[in-house]
């Protein structure tokens, strides 16, 4: 008999080796009380994250910003554009080719305060006349678009 007692115990499954089976209210081999460590996975699991993308009021909060954003950078590049054009339209001379909203090009050859008279082509031997709110934009002279050129190389 005293053979069966010193023989080895069969070899038990790895996985039953790996995770040890405790129940609450015992202590582990690292000395942690397993009630703590059970009511902190219990709540570990029933307080999911949510994802920082799944509210809804957020999209539209980073929706209004990216659009005031880019919406102002497009908002101040037309007002400048709009306050060269009309710089431009009040120092309209004789000669000068303007473009009307119409897309009609032509040379002026007299305007006063409110109205402006255009020839379509040099040749052409009538002149059209509109308001001066007509004008679309004056093509520039031959020596400013150097000069603009120039300026924003600077």
């Amino acid at each position: 008999m005293a053979d069966t007692a010193a023989a080895p115990a069969p070899a038990a499954a790895p996985e039953a080796a790996a995770a040890p089976v405790i129940s609450q209210g015992q202590t582990t081999a690292a000395g942690e009380n397993t009630e703590a460590v059970v009511v902190a996975e219990e709540a570990a699991a029933a307080v999911e994250q949510p994802s920082l993308f799944s509210n809804p009021l957020l999209w539209i909060v980073a929706a209004l910003w990216i659009w005031f954003i880019f919406g102002n950078k497009k908002r101040k590049a037309q007002k400048a554009q709009e306050k060269k054009d009309r710089l431009r339209r009040d120092s309209l001379q004789k000669g000068d080719e303007i473009v009307t909203i119409g897309r009609m090009h032509g040379t002026v050859v007299a305007f006063t305060e409110a109205t402006v008279t255009i020839k379509p082509d040099l040749k052409a031997e009538y002149t059209m006349t509109f308001d001066r709110q007509a004008i679309y934009r004056v093509l520039p002279r031959p020596g400013e678009e150097e000069e603009a050129a120039d300026a924003g190389k600077k």
